[in-house]
């Protein structure tokens, strides 16, 4: 049995360098804490807001870090089984409809060969696709963002973003449309961005070119790697409102220190954010979980 833990020891050499730790995303001038800014630990089950007309749909966005937990190097670089059953019983115990997630891995080295969206999805009993973005060698570590569903997934595609230089990470837009049924369809947009400024800032351009271009109602999730006092996550929110404004961390539990968003367009009223899962340890980010009421559709 010692061979095996050998060989993981040596892929997290390689490894642990994939998504390497920057201050690139918190160099903007910190925030002010906003009246009705939280963290909690639970998200209570019912709605954040009662009585609203209009098909209500749970969603989440959450950068699990491949279910390697809060530490980073070494051997924390390891994907742990029981980190990944705590995460979909945290999706499956907050009553989430519909999850985007990012830094999630399809059966590698790193996680032990485990097909983490395909596990989360079989215990939820859900939908899924998946998409790579990131591949080490032919086996030892990849990285992708999934969609995790409820609802039928109509049709998915992975958009690959800019990037400056080749040897930079790639970084991916999936999106995927879901059948409500009698309500209708929607989008579902899950992003994974640069901690480079100038290449997160033409990603946020592309992925608004996509949601410009979309006949349903759209939610945009993900890690934008960028705080609201940037430019380019003020540029995005004068097109798109962000329904997680009352939030003031998502990484790591630090204040004013918000990388994580949801991002809505079309007939949408919303509840209010909650980060759940810091002290879980599942990830150094939290889930970012909303509410929304799908108002009505034409399609």
């Amino acid at each position: 049995m010692k061979v095996p833990y050998l060989l993981v020891f040596l892929v997290v050499v390689v490894v642990s360098g994939m998504t390497p730790v920057s201050a690139v995303p918190f160099e903007d001038a910190p925030l002010k804490l906003e009246k009705g800014s939280e963290t909690v630990a639970e998200f209570r089950a019912e709605p954040v807001i009662k009585e609203i007309p209009g098909f209500r749909v749970r969603v989440a966005g959450y950068n699990i870090a491949h279910a390697r937990g809060e530490e980073t190097g070494g051997f924390n670089e390891i994907g742990k089984p029981s980190k990944l059953k705590g995460i979909a019983q945290l999706i499956r115990n907050n009553r989430i409809d519909i999850v985007g997630f990012t830094e999630i891995s399809k059966g590698d080295l790193r996680v032990l060969f485990k097909n983490q969206p395909k596990f989360i999805a079989k215990y939820l009993g859900y939908h899924h696709v998946y998409a790579q973005n990131v591949r080490k060698g032919l086996l030892l570590a990849t990285q992708g963002n999934a969609i995790v569903s409820k609802y039928p997934i109509v049709s998915h595609k992975n958009h690959k973003l800019y990037r400056s230089d080749e040897k930079h990470e790639q970084r991916g837009c999936l999106e995927a449309v879901i059948d409500l049924g009698k309500s209708g369809k929607i989008r579902v947009m899950v992003a994974h961005l640069s901690l480079k400024a100038d290449e997160s800032t033409k990603q946020i351009e592309q992925i608004w070119k996509l949601v410009e271009a979309s006949i349903e109602p759209v939610v945009l999730l993900g890690d934008f790697n960028s705080r609201p006092g940037s430019e380019r996550i003020k540029w995005l929110s004068q097109r798109m409102k962000d329904t997680t404004a009352n939030l003031n961390t998502t990484f790591k539990n630090k204040p004013d220190v918000k990388i994580d968003y949801h991002f809505i367009k079309g007939p949408w009223r919303f509840g209010v954010s909650k980060v759940v899962g810091f002290d879980l340890d599942y990830s150094d980010h939290g889930c970012v979980i909303n509410d929304y009421w799908l108002q009505k559709t034409k399609n």
